[in-house]
C-alpha cells in the first residue's frame, strides 16, 4: 500500500464518515477493486498509453451508480492523474474502518490447514490477548513443523516446534563444557 493511496483513503474515509456513508464508500471500492481484477480493463486504465478521454470514460462508467463520495474521488484522481493507486484504496480504507471500530487483523501460520472452530478459538484468544476484536487470516508455513505463530498488529505469538528447537540450540551451545 503507498503512501499516496493512504493519504486519498484517509480523506475519503473522514468524508465518509461526516457523511454517514462509510459502508456504501467501502462497497463502491470494493466493486472498483473487483472491475480492476478484468486485465482488459485495468490495462485500459493503468497503461499510460491510453488515450486520456478512454481512461476518464472507463473510470467514470465504472463510479457510476456509486456514491457522490465515490465519484468526486475518481474525479479527483482522474485530475491529478493518480488512477494507479485505484488498486491500493480499498485496503487502505478498510484498514481505517477496522481502526475507528476498534478492530484488527492478525494472522495465523500453522504447518496444517485449520478448521473454522479452531480458528475461532484462535481469534476469541487473540482478541483477549490485544483488547480488540481480531478476525485471522490463515497462512500455512510447512517449515513450522508444529505449533502455530500468531501476529497480531506488532505483536507475534510464537509457539512453533521449530522456534522452540532453535531456542533449545541456542541454550545448549550457552552452556559451558565442562
Amino acid at each position: 500500500m503507498s503512501l499516496i493511496a493512504s493519504r486519498y483513503a484517509r480523506a475519503l474515509f473522514e468524508a465518509a464518515s461526516a457523511a454517514r456513508a462509510i459502508d456504501a464508500v467501502g462497497e463502491d471500492l470494493g466493486r472498483l477493486e473487483q472491475a480492476l481484477e478484468n486485465v482488459g480493463l485495468r490495462a485500459q486504465i493503468m497503461e499510460p498509453v491510453t488515450p486520456a478521454e478512454l481512461r476518464a470514460r472507463t473510470m467514470r462508467e465504472l463510479a457510476s451508480g456509486a456514491h457522490q463520495l465515490t465519484r468526486n474521488l475518481v474525479e479527483v484522481l482522474l485530475a491529478r492523474r493518480r488512477w494507479e493507486i485505484l488498486g491500493d484504496l480499498l485496503p487502505a480504507f478498510e484498514a481505517l474502518v477496522r481502526v475507528s471500530r476498534g478492530e484488527e487483523v492478525g494472522v495465523v501460520e500453522s504447518p496444517h490447514p485449520l478448521d473454522a472452530e479452531q480458528l475461532a478459538a484462535l481469534a476469541s484468544t487473540a482478541s483477549g490477548l490485544s483488547g480488540k476484536k481480531v478476525s485471522l487470516e490463515q497462512s500455512i508455513v510447512p517449515e513450522l513443523l508444529g505449533g502455530l505463530r500468531l501476529r497480531v498488529g506488532n505483536t507475534l505469538y510464537d509457539s512453533s516446534v521449530a522456534t522452540a528447537l532453535e531456542d533449545l540450540e541456542r541454550q545448549l551451545m550457552a552452556v559451558p563444557i565442562i
